[in-house]
């Protein structure tokens, strides 16, 4: 999960997709009116039915490093997770409620919502329903069931607290933000509603200007986009394929001695679009390109970037004015995954 002063994956990080982020989230809209902000004293008694009947179902999920994040069965033989618990690759070990071990294999995904399909022979403990027909609300009581603090599929109780909230551009858009204590380790597990029904599926957490919060992925009107991962699709956010960009700001300028503005490359990944567009990063021993513009919008920070790019898709062409030295420079760039995803 991810973290907001930044915002943070709640799994080990690892790799280049995701970062922590030192300042606050300025997070869209006010808050709702008449918000129950504060979590109740006790979970409600239902909620605590609700985990009994529900936590056999939940998992831990494990890669080659160790723990990496939550999983629950909810049709035999699937588990649904956040996709950036298993982007690193498997193998891919389950363990079950019952403590047994099993393998999976990544099914499917859509990265752009953080979701993803895990396969396996294991045999279902138990099985959640997922709600994809009804809105959540704003001071709803939810439970959330994961790995969190070193606690095998253990309960948070809280509630929702804002609806379809973008509250950072390295993140899905259209989050439901709530009050639930979570903590890495517990990405990808289940967000519970009184029925027993999972709404949706954690994926951040982080400090707001209301205080800590948590994200998750909403299931509403995503019943379309499950049955395409169960089918295998695979959807990704596009990317330039770079490692460290960051705002050119006035002192790093002046200590490379180029103009202020504008966002520095970094490091150029190998494969990746930038790559085969021939940008030039840290890797070249020299200056880094800055990028100034995308398709004529500028762009000063890593997020300007990042949310300029992710207006578009895999396989789309986008126009960068590049500074090289004392030139600019127009650089197309086709689109495409993170290189090695």
């Amino acid at each position: 999960m991810r973290k907001a002063w930044g915002i943070l994956l709640l799994l080990p990080l690892a790799g280049a997709l995701y970062a922590l982020w030192s300042r606050p989230v300025q997070l869209w809209g006010r808050p709702e009116k008449n918000v129950t902000w504060e979590l109740a004293q006790a979970p409600p008694e239902r909620l605590q039915e609700v985990y009994t009947r529900a936590h056999p179902a939940v998992l831990r999920i494990d890669g080659p490093e160790g723990s990496r994040g939550t999983g629950f069965f909810y049709r035999e033989g699937l588990v649904l997770t956040a996709y950036h618990v298993v982007a690193e690759g498997g193998p891919y070990t389950l363990v079950l409620s019952n403590q047994k071990r099993a393998t999976a294999t990544l099914l499917g995904f859509a990265e752009p919502m953080d979701l993803a399909i895990l396969a396996t022979e294991a045999r279902a403990p138990a099985l959640l329903s997922l709600e994809t027909q009804r809105r959540p609300q704003v001071g709803e009581a939810v439970l959330h069931i994961g790995n969190g603090r070193n606690q095998f599929i253990a309960p948070r109780y809280g509630r929702i607290t804002r609806l379809f909230v973008d509250p950072s551009p390295f993140l899905p858009q259209g989050l439901v933000g709530t009050s639930l204590p979570l903590s890495p380790g517990d990405s990808g597990g289940p967000v519970l509603d009184l029925e027993g029904k999972v709404v949706g599926v954690a994926v951040a957490i982080g400090q707001t200007e209301e205080g800590f919060r948590s994200f998750f992925t909403p299931l509403l009107g995503r019943g379309q986009v499950l049955a395409e991962m169960e089918g295998g699709k695979r959807s990704y956010w596009p990317y330039l394929g770079l490692r460290g960009p960051r705002g050119l700001t006035p002192e790093l300028a002046r200590e490379l001695g180029l103009p202020p503005g504008g966002v520095l490359v970094g490091e150029v990944v190998p494969g990746g679009a930038a790559h085969r567009a021939g940008l030039r990063g840290l890797e070249t021993g020299g200056v880094p390109d800055v990028i100034l513009e995308v398709n004529g919008v500028k762009v000063n920070s890593f997020e300007d970037l990042l949310r300029e790019v992710r207006r578009h898709q895999v396989g789309d062409r986008v126009r960068l004015s590049v500074r090289r030295g004392g030139e600019v420079l127009q650089v197309e760039v086709e689109l495409a995954p993170f290189p090695g995803r």
